[in-house]
């Protein structure tokens, strides 16, 4: 049962033992206090288990679960998802945490004030570089409200995507088929939300997102990759059917080439990766220069 204006923070552990508690400690502060904490072990063999069991086996807010078998965050979260109950969905990684303990009730009350209906209310943060500890406040180029179509137009190509999901309650009946969606990472729950309503994004800096080695987003495995893309392609297929972007409009062409140039220049695939990348873009992609770009990318990678 979907309690209204129960936020449901959804959070997927793998080996943070040293940090989760930073990102739980910040949510225990906020000033708004309707909310659960949702964290699902995606059977981490470190410590986890222990610091939940040491610092929060006694608060009814927070909820523990396991998975049976290590299956990565896209579907960890989705487990998370599953289990939830509140009006409102924070996706949250376990080692970014908040720093405005206002965060909860000033979103909350953007969207209680809205004239208009929200998808999503989101906010800037402060981004930690791990190796050398130290801090870089970078703002988004939006704010305030905005058309969500246009947002999705030049999502990541002209306006910025926040860092990560932490910074962003959504409205959980505005993740458009959310219920239908096998694994659930941060690019595709923005982009379906902004398939609904528009969206505010508040100028506040409310949290820290870490940058380290261990990040998953260096370490993009293949099968997650094409998860990925095959996710572009479902929204894409949404776009068309209900004619929401101009069809002159090369959004999948854009949003396929952000997601291949990430992998290619980040991950370093190996060669047979790179040719199952190129295999997909033959076989899903009606711009055929997409592979030749990418493979001059990947040359320039190996020299």
């Amino acid at each position: 049962m979907i309690k209204k204006g129960l936020i449901s923070i959804i959070m997927p552990t793998y080996k943070r033992g040293e940090m989760i508690t930073e990102a739980i400690d910040s949510v225990l502060r906020q000033t708004y206090q309707n909310y659960e904490i949702i964290i699902v072990n995606d059977c981490s063999p470190d410590n986890t288990d222990e610091v939940i069991q040491k610092h929060y086996a006694n608060n009814e807010k927070i909820k523990y679960y396991h998975n049976e078998k290590n299956s990565g965050a896209g579907v960890t979260r989705k487990n998370g998802y599953i289990k939830s109950n509140g009006e409102y969905l924070i996706f949250m990684d376990d080692d970014d945490y908040y720093t405005d303990n206002e965060f909860f009730e000033k979103a909350i009350r953007t969207f209680e004030e809205s004239d208009e209906p929200l998808s999503f209310v989101s906010a800037n943060s402060s981004i930690k570089y791990e190796i050398d500890q130290t801090y870089e406040n970078k703002p988004l180029n939006v704010s305030n409200k905005l058309d969500n179509i246009e947002y999705l137009k030049g999502f990541q190509t002209i306006y910025e995507k926040p860092n990560s999901t932490f910074t962003t309650i959504f409205k959980r009946e505005d993740i458009y088929d959310i219920d239908n969606v096998e694994m659930l990472n941060d690019s595709s729950i923005y982009m379906r939300a902004l398939l609904k309503n528009k969206v505010y994004i508040l100028e506040d800096f409310i949290g820290v997102y870490r940058v380290h080695d261990k990040n998953m987003s260096f370490n993009l495995k293949l099968d997650f990759l094409l998860d990925n893309l095959d996710e572009k392609k479902r929204i894409d297929n949404i776009i068309k059917e209900k004619n929401l972007i101009e069809k002159e409009n090369n959004w999948l062409y854009e949003q396929v080439m952000l997601t291949a140039r990430y992998y290619v220049t980040g991950t370093k695939p190996s060669r047979e990766n790179f040719e199952k990348l190129l295999s997909w873009c033959n076989e899903n992609m009606e711009n055929s220069k997409i592979t030749q770009e990418l493979t001059n990318l990947y040359l320039k990678g190996e020299n």
